[in-house]
């Protein structure tokens, strides 16, 4: 089996055909609290943004739904009035990008099979119009990563198996090489506003490259084996790009490795900490010092110091086979989508080492990739 990395990018969607929409109110019911621990925000329900939609700081949770014939549906709920919007998409949708300050999500989509079609689309959340912002496959490109920034896309990707790093102009379509020729992997903005990291995890090493957006050049590289052993294995960046954390799963245990890329060292102990199940997604915090992933149907969780970190206690969720999950804006609310289910779970306090709390509520249908802001 070849090495897979989660949050690999693309889009999709070369005509948007037709777009339904669906408007129905939803009232989640709160379940029962499932932790051994309960919060005082969980016992006074008038405080609890579970119950009182008018605290609930996110606006929208999006998940999308799989469709017949690779096509996608995607479904909006407002979190401040439980109303939920739905819209078909012609094709599978890879990723999603939130950007709440103007009610937009940005949505990386695949069409097609044997010929796919790479796209980058925007969705006015006041309006709901979906608009195509720029094709990746005209430009002759398979993106890795897409990362926005006011109305400028930068994406990493490769042109005839040679990788680089390409800025668009949203709103005048332009192209433009920013770098080339070095292994393209998932962006992260590096510690200054005119840096930004390409990683890439390959079988045997990691890569990072920065890149001056305003000098347009390469003014740093690092390479190192990283020694995870060969199976399935997904890893993640951690914000600026100091740090990545490779999970590695084989025969119902997963392991975890944690690499500091500038000094070009693994924590090869935190190996030693397996959980047993099997690993679908993970999630890390704005300031990089959780890390959460999907194992059964429980999230496990890590409290990270750089390349250290402490296995904090697992969370199990009232929902069996637990898969997407997204972290809201403040970070302290983590959502889960389910295999085969019409429920999406949610844990509040979810950094809190045994003060959280967790319930679950209808979100009708099948729930794959979830986002919330």
């Amino acid at each position: 089996m070849k090495r897979t990395l989660a949050l690999a990018l693309s889009g999709l969607i070369l005509a948007l055909g037709a777009c339904q929409q669906s408007y129905a109110p939803l009232n989640p019911a709160v379940g029962p609290g499932l932790t051994a621990q309960s919060n005082t925000t969980a016992n006074d329900p008038a405080q609890d943004p579970g119950l009182n939609p008018s605290l609930q700081r996110d606006q929208y949770l999006c998940v999308v739904e799989p469709a017949p014939n690779n096509r996608s549906t995607l479904k909006i709920m407002n979190l401040q009035n439980r109303w939920v919007r739905r819209m078909d998409l012609p094709g599978r949708v890879l990723t999603l990008t939130g950007d709440r300050p103007n009610a937009k999500l940005y949505l990386s989509l695949r069409s097609g099979t044997s010929n796919p079609d790479y796209n980058l689309f925007v969705l006015n959340l006041r309006d709901f119009m979906l608009d195509h912002s720029l094709s990746f496959s005209q430009a002759r490109l398979v993106p890795i990563d897409v990362k926005v920034r006011g109305r400028e896309a930068f994406v990493s990707a490769k042109e005839g198996g040679i990788g680089g790093l390409l800025r668009n102009e949203l709103d005048t379509g332009a192209w433009e090489y920013l770098a080339s020729h070095f292994p393209a992997g998932l962006l992260e903005w590096g510690d200054q506003p005119n840096l930004i990291q390409s990683v890439y995890f390959g079988d045997d090493n990691i890569e990072r490259t920065t890149i001056d957006i305003e000098a347009q050049q390469v003014v740093d590289q690092q390479k190192f084996p990283h020694g995870v052993p060969f199976g399935n294995n997904v890893g993640l960046l951690s914000p600026q790009g100091k740090f990545f954390y490779a999970f590695h799963q084989l025969k119902g245990e997963v392991s975890l490795y944690a690499f500091d890329i500038k000094e070009g060292s693994v924590n090869r102990q935190v190996a030693l900490q397996k959980a047993v199940g099997i690993l679908y997604s993970t999630a890390i915090s704005k300031d990089g010092t959780r890390l959460y992933a999907t194992i059964d149907n429980r999230v496990e969780r890590f409290a990270l110091q750089g390349a250290f970190m402490r296995k904090m206690p697992a969370i199990q969720l009232p929902v069996t086979e637990a898969r997407h999950l997204s972290l809201s804006e403040d970070q302290r609310t983590l959502y889960v989508t389910h295999e085969d289910s019409d429920q999406v779970s949610r844990v509040m306090n979810v950094d809190s080492e045994h003060n959280y709390r967790v319930d679950a509520f209808p979100f009708a249908g099948k729930n794959e990739e979830v986002i919330v802001f």
